[in-house]
């Protein structure tokens, strides 16, 4: 059996603003939704229209390219998160400014699918990264953005941010 069955965190686990990411995941093994996620937002990435990867829905707004790409670096930073707490790294964590982030960026001038491609090693790299974890290892707690947060935690917080960033591609740009 997995550690990850019946996982769920509580609202204690996690800064508040991410209860709403939180909230949309479906109650079930969390590496099973993580890989199916996957697989379905790859395809969704790669069936973008050329012309419509630059679109975005209102001035000052990020482009979907840019949206992808926030999902990688935010995944990236999030799974950091979670080694570092499952290693007990006592050091508090910075927090992460997505918008710097996105700023000095250069996903305008890459291709759909070299983004896909980087979503799928950095997914990957997070499932290997979860599902070799113990049960004591996804309990441990540890400092982000002056936050609490458990290692369960942010497997959820991964799988729900993705989660609503495709709804508003589909519901605001496509």
């Amino acid at each position: 059996m997995s550690v990850w069955e019946n996982e769920y965190p509580t609202g204690s686990e996690y800064a508040h603003y991410y209860a709403d990411y939180v909230a949309h995941v479906p109650k079930a093994n969390i590496i099973e939704t993580l890989k199916a996620q996957m697989h379905d937002t790859y395809t969704f990435i790669n069936s973008i229209p050329g012309d419509k990867a630059y679109h975005s829905y209102e001035k000052g707004k990020w482009t979907i390219k840019q949206i992808i790409g926030h999902l990688i670096e935010t995944e990236r930073v999030f799974s950091y998160r979670a080694l570092a707490f499952s290693r007990r790294d006592p050091n508090p964590l910075p927090s992460m400014d997505q918008d710097e982030y996105v700023k000095y960026s250069n996903y305008n001038s890459r291709t759909i699918n070299n983004l896909a491609n980087e979503f799928l090693a950095v997914r990957i790299s997070t499932i290997h990264l979860f599902q070799n974890m113990t049960k004591e290892m996804i309990s441990l707690k540890g400092t982000a953005s002056n936050a609490e947060f458990t290692v369960r935690s942010l497997a959820f917080i991964i799988a729900g941010h993705e989660l609503h960033h495709m709804q508003v591609i589909q519901q605001k740009y496509l």
